[in-house]
């Protein structure tokens, strides 16, 4: 009995024995069984995404008058058959197709009661690739007229702040119900410009608020995912004067406190103080030069963030 007891003992001690030097040669020399990436084996498991330029974007632009093309002189509808061409033309595989739903004075709770409204402006917007808006520049202009009397003092200044509050409260729910229709496509926001800058340029208040404006829109989109400002303020404002706006200021002869109709009607005709970015009928909204130029800056913008409407991206 003890002699099998030993004899059992001796066995495990030798199992065990083997084991230890199994495992010693093992660290020594390594597997001849290969181990598996994991990393790799997850890349083969995972089916590749693959990157393609699309061959047709739809562009859905919203607003007012700017986005509607009121002063092109072509009647081709402003920036947005201008951006259309240019796409075409820099990327000659793409078809663009637009949708232009501006309406001349709307301001922002305006153009969110039309889209709201409006099947047919969903269903298009639901399928757009890129969204461009113009807004702002007629909410402005309705707490200017409403204060007007008060543009040369200090008056409007107690005014703005409960203004621009509106204002984003208004852009606000604009946006949201735009990312209701559709979540996804980037949204390029213009920014709005000061029309009279060239004839009242004494007149700095209507510069601040129109910066201020703008500033306001900035604050808004700046919270949301895909939204950019594409910025038109500076040079649609000092047209040709800019970088001379000193100089312009010394030379103009208006002044806003002395004015009636007849004086404000011979000013905006005179071409010495002609904006030539702008309308030479209405003196307010962009001609084709203006135009052009809008488009120059939206295509820029475009262009940083091509990826989010250009690329199409196949599982």
């Amino acid at each position: 009995m003890n002699k099998i007891i030993k004899n059992f003992i001796t066995v495990i001690i030798c199992a065990l024995l083997s084991f230890v030097v199994y495992f010693a040669l093992l660290s020594i020399f390594g597997s001849k069984t290969p181990i598996k990436n994991t990393q790799q084996q997850t890349n083969n498991s995972e089916v590749k995404k693959q990157i393609k330029k699309k061959k047709k974007v739809n562009l859905f632009a919203l607003g007012d008058s700017l986005t509607q093309g009121v002063g092109d002189s072509t009647n081709n509808g402003g920036y947005v058959y201008l951006i259309q061409q240019k796409l075409q033309k820099e990327y000659t595989h793409l078809k663009v197709l637009t949708n232009n739903f501006g309406k001349s004075g709307d301001r922002s709770d305006q153009i969110l009661a039309r889209l709201q409204e409006s099947k047919e402006m969903q269903k298009e917007l639901k399928s757009a690739d890129i969204i461009v808006l113009t807004v702002g520049g007629n909410d402005l202009m309705q707490t200017l007229q409403k204060n007007f009397n008060s543009l040369s003092s200090d008056e409007l200044a107690k005014v703005m702040p409960s203004a621009k509050k509106t204002y984003a409260y208004k852009l606000n729910n604009l946006l949201q119900s735009i990312r209701i229709y559709n979540a996804n496509a980037p949204v390029f926001i213009f920014e709005i410009y000061n029309p009279f800058f060239v004839y009242f340029p004494r007149l700095t208040q209507l510069q601040k608020y129109t910066n201020e404006w703008n500033n306001t829109t900035r604050q808004v989109i700046i919270k949301k995912k895909g939204m950019h400002l594409v910025q038109i303020n500076k040079q649609l404002s000092e047209g040709q004067y800019i970088g001379k706006t000193a100089q312009l200021k010394t030379t103009t002869v208006t002044d806003l406190n002395s004015l009636d109709g007849n004086k404000l009607a011979a000013i905006v005709s005179n071409k010495k103080e002609k904006n030539d970015y702008l309308s030479a009928y209405d003196h307010f909204h962009p001609n084709l030069k203006g135009y052009n130029y809008m488009t120059e800056q939206l295509y820029k913008k475009m262009i940083n963030y091509k990826n989010s409407w250009l690329n199409k991206v196949n599982k």
